[in-house]
């Protein structure tokens, strides 16, 4: 097949239909191992947009090249917690066994090699994705054997999975990823439920019934803001027109959390079961399933699930015996942004755009995917719905707390003996959940990712965790007293950098802006003028950035600041009688003799 007719086979197979842009663009590098400028015509013509329109959607994601970048692409995880077990050696080996640099594929070398941030393995770091496929708990050893099987012209699903075993099948998933669920409770990974029961009994009690024992129970979103979900549901439902979308964000990105990971394995059809009721609730056809580049080894596993539900009646036209209620599921591949957690740039993504964050209102309820009402949840609380209309709302609001009601899955990571994913009932002490995992020696807990808060084991152990305390969106990062917190701050400011939208001027330049103060202190030519600035600096962040991101992104820095100010003071820099202390002349001053010789002597021009 010629060049020209497979662009045009990937465009039928998309129905030439534009939104569909980042599936396209996927095809292409597929096909080609990278997307080539050469082609962007003809996709343009057959998309009825220009050239410069798709290079601006794929120059924006991490996973899209635009230039040749070797013949087998990894990507190893560069996580806080990656460089606390043995990162450094994995990075090195890499370099060595393929003789290639970070960064530098030299075009069409066999091999490209690329730093990326949290792949959602914190619990078995260090961590890499090869041509898709994901090796966990690598050593300088295992990254030359697999180099040498590659080389060998082994294909990495092979070497992954010497024993074949079916892609589409949980054994597979199994074998690459452990789950490492270490505690289950009453609410997730409750084992076999009888989901045609469950959607028949959904099925026969109205939609506000359905919102009504939602509202009931308690539960909120647990994506990280807590908003009511019966709320959001009956606001999707009550907005003008006919035409509505559940999506799933499965856009598990923020470092240190892989409980969605953990669900999507273990309890697949509870997910989709969730949005079936609610498309049921709020009046939906469609569902889209948004899944982070990072699990796209759980991508046919994850199809096959769908296709049990439709064979059995649980999804597609006629649900459940019911004629007039259709309902489908389709699953949409992000292609590596950390933005895109946020739901309108979420729904940018799932346009075939930039994952932009969208200026609300309009919210996505309101107007959301091709500008229709959209209810977007996140796996665990699909999982909690359905739940909830088994049991009923009064059983989960018996748990937890009177603002936080039911229970929550934790990712545990870090230094502790037990790293894995917890089930905990709101109200617990964070000193309580450091013991469950085997954090003995913790003296400060990152909790909810950086863009959480950095605690101090000492001082806030007894805190609970719950909205009207330490809200925590699951993700717990554990630090022993043998751990340089300024360095772990470094690295979640440089995070934020990276993976700002850039669209709006606060996050954009903030995000350097405060990176480069870290880095002044940690090199120890900091002041107090410097860390009032951070600070200052922060709160312009919080109150002015278009959109989460930026308003979480100063939080390594303010809650370290507040907790352990120590970190900060003691490489601060005194310099008497200077106009500015942090100012280093001999630094400034270097190589200036040097030019000054060479224009003397005519050295230069």
């Amino acid at each position: 097949m010629t060049p020209h007719a497979s662009i045009d086979a990937v465009l039928r197979r998309h129905r030439y239909d534009g939104t569909r842009l980042i599936d396209i663009l996927w095809d292409v590098q597929h096909l080609y191992g990278h997307i080539p400028a050469e082609h962007l015509p003809q996709l343009a013509a057959g998309l009825n947009t220009t050239p410069l329109d798709i290079l601006e959607t794929a120059s924006f994601y991490h996973f899209f090249h635009t230039v040749p970048s070797g013949k087998h692409r990894i990507y190893l995880s560069n996580t806080v917690i990656a460089k606390m077990n043995g990162y450094q050696a994995v990075f090195d080996a890499l370099e060595r066994e393929t003789c290639v640099r970070f960064g530098d594929t030299g075009g069409a070398a066999m091999f490209g090699l690329f730093e990326t941030p949290c792949i959602g393995l914190s619990d078995q770091e260090p961590a890499m994705l090869v041509d898709g496929v994901v090796f966990t708990r690598l050593t300088p050893g295992v990254v030359a054997d697999v180099v040498a099987q590659l080389r060998a012209g082994r294909p990495a699903a092979d070497i992954a999975n010497p024993a074949g075993l079916a892609e589409d099948g949980v054994a597979y998933v199994d074998h690459l990823v452990e789950s490492n669920v270490l505690s289950r409770g009453p609410v997730f990974f409750h084992g076999q439920a009888d989901h045609a029961a469950l959607l028949k009994r959904c099925l026969g009690m109205t939609p506000e019934e359905i919102i009504g024992t939602i509202t009931a129970s308690g539960l909120r979103g647990y994506g990280g803001a807590g908003f009511s979900t019966g709320s959001k549901w009956q606001l999707c439902r009550a907005a003008p027109g006919n035409e509505k979308y559940v999506i799933c964000n499965a856009d598990e990105g923020e470092p240190g959390t892989f409980k969605d990971r953990a669900l999507l394995t273990r309890s697949p059809k509870d997910v989709f079961l969730g949005m079936v009721i609610a498309a049921h609730a709020i009046g939906s056809e469609h569902g889209i399933l948004y899944l982070r580049a990072e699990y796209v080894y759980l991508k046919r596993y994850l199809e096959s699930q769908l296709q049990e539900l439709r064979a059995d009646g649980l999804l597609g036209h006629g649900i459940g015996g019911e004629r007039g209620f259709d309902f489908d599921i389709r699953i949409q591949m992000g292609a590596g942004a950390y933005v895109c957690g946020e739901e309108s740039a979420l729904i940018e993504s799932c346009e075939g755009k930039r994952g932009t964050p969208r200026l609300k209102p309009p919210y996505p309820v309101q107007q959301g995917y091709l500008g229709h009402p959209t209810c977007v949840n996140n796996v665990e609380t699909f999982v909690a719905a359905a739940r909830v209309m088994e049991e009923g709302a009064q059983w989960f609001r018996r748990m937890g707390t009177p603002a936080s009601a039911g229970t929550r899955l934790v990712s545990v990571a870090g230094d502790c003996s037990r790293p894995g994913v917890y089930e905990i009932e709101w109200g617990i002490t964070v000193g309580e959940v450091l013991s469950m995992a085997g954090a003995h020696d913790a003296h400060a807990v990152q909790i909810s990712g950086p863009s959480g808060e950095c605690l101090s084991v000492q001082s806030d152990g007894a805190r609970r965790i719950a909205y009207e305390d330490v809200a925590c969106n699951g993700a717990v990062t554990v630090f022993d007293t043998t751990r340089d917190l300024l360095d772990c701050v470094r690295d979640y400011t440089r995070f934020f950098a990276d993976e700002s939208c850039g669209i709006c001027v606060p996050c954009r330049a903030g995000t350097v802006d405060l990176h480069a103060k870290v880095e002044l202190v940690l090199a120890g030519n900091g002041v107090q003028w410097d860390l009032d600035d951070m600070a200052r600096l922060g709160a312009l962040l919080q109150a002015t950035s278009r959109c989460g991101l930026g308003v979480t992104a100063p939080n390594p820095i303010l809650s370290t600041l507040e907790a352990f100010p120590e970190i900060y003071r003691r490489r601060l820099r005194t310099q008497e009688h200077a106009l500015l202390a942090s100012f280093d002349p001999d630094v400034a001053l270097a190589g200036h003799g040097k030019v000054v010789t060479e224009l003397q002597t005519g050295a230069t021009t």
